[in-house]
């Protein structure tokens, strides 16, 4: 089977490591898999990244429009692919003109962005072969725009992070000494693209709310990624004199040392389907406290191995960062299941193999 995955642009989100990972996988099972960008270029566009996964690129230099896939149609033809695999927000609305174009692939769109879609993806659903989605969220929310259920799959994200508890004990013991943190502070992380969405500021007024109510707590966070409210944020916080708590790192390729040094992961992002960070933290033996967002919920067990809360609930986010502070049993007591649950409903085998499974299954049953 000769699988062409498009994708518009491979940055730095979890869609495109998904993209990577499902394409490296495809080929490690014995079947041709290619990437096609619009763009080229990318923090994930290099050999430590890519390996041994061809890609092929439209434009001929990054002209910086998104939506800009010269020669896409003349290309697919050229790669003569067997099913075509959408993903991101850009392909996807490209999806339906392509099956269109050629009726005989099925074309395969996902769903995968907590942001509202775009008129052209919303169309393109109801024109490819089937929709791939990483949240039941989701197909709940097609199920109640009538789409067909036969037409949709769920697979949640692969968890890509691998664990070494070693290796994790000495990153975190560089880490924290490097950076002076001590054995009694509560090291909070938030891995995210710095957009609106992700409510990076948000999440810095009940820090700076939490510190004025209880100057005694002992805590720091680590904010890791890149994005056009970076300096926003970071400019806010020297404003509000939490620069001695609060430090900002630029987007990482290595993740590990940050999620080996911290003590809690918290994200109160209001747009995404099923975020790899929150999946990762767990996978890391981190807590998770994030709002109550799409298939957010999904990604831990409440109660277990983090807390969940209500959207833009910032007093309760404030009691029970303060309170995991103050009660470092408990803390430990959601990190001790954190690890076994993320690494089994998020194991990459099976939720390669599904996909796998589902893109033969298109093919063996063309109606």
């Amino acid at each position: 089977m000769k699988i062409l995955i498009v994708q518009d642009y491979l940055r730095v989100g979890g869609t495109e490591r998904q993209s990577l990972f499902l394409a490296r996988t495809f080929t490690a099972a014995g079947h041709g898999a290619e990437i096609l960008t619009f763009r080229p270029g990318g923090h994930l566009n290099d050999a430590q990244h890519l390996g041994d996964i061809p890609v092929q690129v439209l434009q001929s230099f990054d002209t910086g429009l998104p939506l800009l896939a010269p020669g896409l149609m003349k290309r697919i033809k050229e790669r003569a692919p067997d099913i075509i695999l959408c993903m991101g927000r850009t392909a996807n609305c490209y999806a339906g003109f392509i099956q269109r174009r050629f009726p005989a692939i099925p074309v395969v769109a996902t769903l995968r962005t907590g942001k509202t879609l775009f008129p052209l993806h919303y169309w393109s659903l109801g024109v490819v072969r089937a929709v791939l989605v990483n949240s039941n969220w989701w197909k709940r929310r097609l199920l109640e725009r009538n789409f067909p259920e036969e037409r949709i799959h769920v697979v949640h994200n692969a968890v890509l992070l691998e664990r070494n508890l070693g290796e994790y004990r000495r990153e975190r013991a560089r880490m924290r000494a490097e950076y002076r943190i001590g054995d009694q502070t509560c090291l909070f992380l938030n891995v995210a693209t710095f957009r609106p969405g992700k409510r990076h500021l948000d999440l810095l007024r009940v820090f700076r709310e939490m510190r004025d109510r209880h100057p005694d707590l002992d805590w720091r966070l680590w904010l890791v990624g890149d994005g056009k409210e970076y300096h926003r944020c970071k400019h806010w916080v020297a404003a509000n004199g939490l620069g001695t708590r609060v430090r900002f790192f630029h987007f990482q390729h290595d993740t590990l040392p940050f999620y080996a040094a911290a003590d809690m992961a918290v994200s109160v992002s209001r747009e995404d389907s099923l975020p790899n960070f929150l999946i990762e933290a767990q996978a890391s033996g981190l807590p998770v406290v994030a709002y109550d967002c799409r298939g957010v919920a999904e990604t831990c067990i409440p109660g277990k191995t983090g807390v969940i809360l209500p959207p833009g609930d910032s007093e309760g986010l404030l009691e029970t960062l303060s309170g995991l502070i103050r009660d470092p049993v408990w803390r430990c007591d959601l990190a001790s299941h954190a690890p076994e649950f993320a690494r089994e409903r998020f194991a990459p085998g099976p939720q390669a193999a599904s996909i796998l499974n589902f893109l033969e299954s298109l093919l063996n049953n063309p109606a």
